[in-house]
């Protein structure tokens, strides 16, 4: 391990493709390696996988994947892929009863033919009921935000892999990247001198201006644009309290990474609440069944709090940044 990282993480078309099967994607790992260090090499992947890759070399990497379930999905494939696949699934494969095997292989089929490509899940350390459950949510969804999602699975897997092929162990590498992310924000709280208690940099508080109180109850996620897919993680999620209030998005400190934010509320949840209260005065089905809001934190404000309210009502909604 010391001898490849004096030398540089170099990765074969041969062993890239065992990674994601995708000739493109392999073919372009590797003429661009070596790369520095393992997290440049994890960079390059995502680069060529949301920005070089399209729809046709998705599907390519899709259709090598054995189905989750399916003892005989390995057949014929190569013995390394063969072998990430078996591993990856062994945990799934030690849960797997008749039932849910039964289940599986019915709405794997029934997925493949909605969407026209198997299910894909990165299923290291997922038993099988976990996963079925995962199916049978993501089957409902469209076939243009199921493609996008199992593009981020495909990406865990190859991420994984490529972690394997260097003798990174998940864990290991999970650990030097929470740390590398611990460093950054400990550096940034210790750069900005901070004097006052730390709190977590993104908060919001949401006032029902109908009935002129804070809005008790209504659930709200909070989203982080990635840069390389252009897709949105979830970074957290609450319920707002009695004085209408979620504190806790993200780690106490004064330090938010900068990028594109989304705060996403579930409006339709609040007002069914309200509907319950006061049946006379709210719609049978909410106007706004749901709000969102996004902004921008931009690396010289990175340490500034960012405070999204919601003044909400039946007919109306409005925000501003607050203190």
């Amino acid at each position: 391990m010391e001898q490849q990282q004096q030398q540089g993480f170099r990765i074969s078309q041969e062993q890239a493709i065992t990674c994601c099967a995708s000739h493109r994607f392999a073919q372009r790992l590797a003429a661009g390696s070596p790369c520095a260090d393992f997290t440049d090499l994890v960079a390059a992947a995502r680069h060529i996988w949301w920005r070089e890759c399209g729809v046709t070399d998705w599907l390519e990497a899709f259709a090598a994947h054995p189905k989750i379930g399916d003892r005989k999905g390995s057949e014929g494939k190569p013995a390394a892929f063969t072998a990430f696949s078996a591993a990856e699934q062994s945990t799934s494969a030690s849960t797997l009863a008749v039932e849910v095997e039964e289940a599986l292989q019915s709405l794997n089929q029934a997925y493949l033919e909605r969407h026209g490509f198997i299910f894909i899940i990165c299923a290291k350390g997922r038993p099988a009921p976990e996963i079925l459950g995962v199916l049978k949510a993501r089957i409902e969804r469209t076939s243009h935000e199921e493609i996008q999602a199992a593009a981020q699975e495909q990406m865990k897997i190859t991420e994984l892999r490529l972690g394997h092929v260097f003798g990174l162990t998940p864990d290991k590498e999970m650990m030097a990247r929470m740390q590398r992310r611990a460093d950054q924000v400990l550096n940034q709280v210790a750069a900005a001198h901070a004097t006052g208690p730390l709190r977590s940099p993104i908060t919001t508080h949401v006032l029902d201006s109908a009935l002129g109180c804070p809005a008790h109850g209504l659930p709200l996620s909070l989203h982080k644009l990635d840069e390389h897919s252009q897709l949105w993680d979830k970074v957290s999620e609450g319920v707002t309290n009695a004085d209408g209030r979620v504190g806790d998005l993200l780690p106490l400190s004064n330090f938010v990474a900068p990028g594109r934010y989304r705060m996403y509320f579930n409006t339709s949840a609040y007002l069914a609440l309200c509907k319950a209260k006061h049946p006379g005065y709210y719609a049978d089905v909410p106007f706004y069944p749901e709000v969102t809001i996004d902004f921008e934190v931009t690396a010289d404000k990175a340490t500034q709090h960012y405070h999204i309210p919601l003044l909400l009502s039946p007919y109306s909604y409005s925000t501003y940044r607050g203190s």
